[in-house]
């Protein structure tokens, strides 16, 4: 608790000293780094694709954000700590727990947009508890983990040829193939199975967050947008994890990828289906998600868990079977609602979790006194989606945005269920 205190002391410090940004230029990174995350060459060896994109990252860090602050991040966010929130990686079967050393199955995780390998962290360590003989790789997708002008020119195109890149490094290694998303990592799973359909890899798609299509009725109109506008918003960037800048074109290239998942002429996969999302999210239209799993998801061998707080949250417009509502609140976690940034998050996450190291409060404005008491006064705030309450307020409280799930463990029991189902 002191430790986490510290670090949201220095960085609310560097906020309010008048005339001081955290870095010298901002302006540094919300351009294009030129060391944008690979795309790969079908056949790299997967620790060669991990090395690369580490490399590419730490010369970014070193240059961009460490060379003029030694403590971007806050204190105990060194740069070796940052690197390994947010590349690529991969975890071998246990030498210790598989007697022959070989994989019985593998995860494929992916991402969100604007985010970093970090967002799955916490479901990879539960999956190798769970599962210590599978081999897990965890993807980049192009224009993250390094600044966020980098993703000013990312092409999904790219996201899902890294994508493809990933499910066949699996071949040679595994019989049985899980993809596990989070947010935009899930719309890339879907378009994998959509566009591999005798793929017999693939025993099943985890869907955290699930992004069928963007909550904005305006998303449709991004693609326009970004000739005119690069930003739809600016910060800082104190985030050891994730971009808190947000550009046109990352909303831009979400709808493409995802525009043709809500059709109603989307063909049916026939891929075993896990998704877990809030009523409450602000980020994607869980109503098209859960119209997604009933129409398009095969009975049977489906489960979804629909977070919901009663009275503040929207329930499903139709029931189908695999569909489960849940309480979303928690009082003991100061929960209100779930948000999507929290669905895959532990309450004890050192980042993330319950009164940790970061806090999402951009609603107030950096540098604000509401700003200030959010990321500092754990006991006057509560939990909850972007837009809840009033006045920046719910019951006289300030809201941090959701980053954890309290109900995690429960959510990775569900996920153990459906695997041991399928698999």
């Amino acid at each position: 608790m002191f430790r986490s205190r510290l670090i949201k002391l220095a960085i609310i410090a560097l906020l309010l000293v008048d005339g001081l940004s955290l870095w010298a230029d901002e302006s540094v990174l919300h351009s294009p780094s030129g060391l944008e995350a690979i795309v790969p060459a079908p056949g790299l060896p997967f620790q060669d694709y991990v090395d690369q994109n580490s490399a590419r990252i730490r010369e970014v860090l070193a240059r961009d954000y460490f060379a003029l602050n030694d403590e971007p991040f806050g204190p105990g966010y060194g740069i070796d700590k940052t690197l390994a929130m947010r590349a690529p990686y991969q975890w071998q079967p246990s030498t210790t727990e598989c007697a022959d050393g070989q994989p019985r199955m593998g995860f494929l995780l992916i991402h969100g947009l604007t985010d970093s390998p970090y967002l799955l962290s916490d479901v990879a360590a539960s999956l190798r508890e769970r599962y210590p003989c599978a081999l897990q790789r965890g993807l980049l997708l192009p224009g993250h983990s390094t600044v966020p002008g980098d993703t000013l020119g990312m092409r999904f195109e790219d996201w899902m040829s890294v994508t493809e890149y990933g499910v066949n490094s699996f071949r040679a290694d595994v019989d049985a193939l899980f993809m596990v998303g989070f947010s935009t990592g899930t719309s890339l799973s879907v378009r994998y199975v959509d566009a591999h359909r005798d793929d017999q890899l693939i025993k099943g798609l985890v869907m955290l967050s699930p992004a069928i299509a963007a909550r904005s009725r305006l998303a449709f109109l991004s693609p326009y947008v970004r000739w005119f506008s690069d930003w739809l918003s600016e910060h800082g960037e104190h985030d050891a994890a994730r971009y808190e800048s947000f550009s046109m074109n990352a909303g831009a290239e979400f709808y493409e990828l995802t525009s043709s998942l809500s059709s109603a002429s989307f063909t049916p996969i026939d891929v075993p289906v896990f998704m877990a999302g809030s009523s409450a999210d602000a980020t994607v239209n869980m109503e098209t998600a859960r119209e997604f799993f009933c129409t398009k998801t095969p009975r049977g061998a489906r489960t979804m868990l629909w977070y919901q707080a009663t009275d503040l949250d929207a329930s499903p417009q139709a029931q189908c079977d695999g569909l489960l509502v849940l309480p979303a609140q928690s009082s003991a976690h100061r929960v209100v609602n779930l948000s999507h940034t929290s669905i895959s998050m532990a309450p004890d996450n050192p980042h993330y979790g319950l009164d940790a190291d970061y806090s999402m409060c951009l609603q107030y404005g950096e540098g604000s006194s509401d700003y200030a008491a959010c990321v500092l006064d754990d006991g006057q705030t509560v939990y909850g989606e972007s837009g809840l309450g009033s006045d920046g307020r719910f019951e006289g409280k300030l809201i941090r945005r959701g980053s954890f799930n309290p109900h995690y463990e429960q959510m990775i029991e569900h996920i153990e269920r459906f695997i041991e189902s399928v698999n």
